[in-house]
């Protein structure tokens, strides 16, 4: 399974903030440049990420982006499974029925690739995305960003 760009965007913006832990409020622009996303996508992606609660934005001089309450705890799956909607994963799966599949009509494929697409998500269901940041990932990146000291803060490596 793939993700959508969309969804890893909203992935990453969250690790990168969980990483300086409500210490200072990033501009949009500064997590486009810490993520590595232009800054369209990442607006559009901590709107999202501010609709779900995850993430707290404020406009203006004193304005950014800082992870919330509910979003130090959320987990990769809800993420996922808000970001990711119920996408097909297979043409014959989408509310158009404009396929060409002859088999589509009570398709076992089509139910095995959505109990696989299930435990894709189970599987990161119990993994809180604030728990992820660690030294190594983050040091360059807030070097980069100029946050530099915040990376002492973290710990080494991730606890998985």
């Amino acid at each position: 399974m793939k993700l959508t760009a969309f969804s890893d965007v909203s992935l990453r913006i969250l690790l990168l903030l969980a990483g300086i832990d409500g210490r200072e409020r990033l501009s949009t622009q500064t997590i486009a440049d810490g993520v590595g996303t232009p800054y369209n996508h990442v607006a559009k992606s901590v709107a999202f990420l501010a609709s779900r609660g995850w993430v707290e934005s404020t406009r203006g001089r004193t304005g950014g982006v800082v992870l919330s309450a509910s979003g130090r705890v959320v987990t990769i799956g809800a993420v996922l499974r808000a970001s990711e909607g119920d996408v097909a994963m297979v043409e014959c799966e989408t509310h158009s029925n404009h396929t060409s599949c002859p088999m589509r009509n009570n398709c076992a494929l089509r139910t095995v690739l959505g109990r696989a697409r299930e435990a894709f998500f189970a599987a990161v269901d119990d993994i809180v995305i604030a728990e992820l940041p660690n030294q190594r990932q983050m040091g360059p990146v807030f070097i980069e960003l100029g946050l530099g000291p915040l990376a002492q803060r973290l710990p080494e490596i991730s606890p998985l």
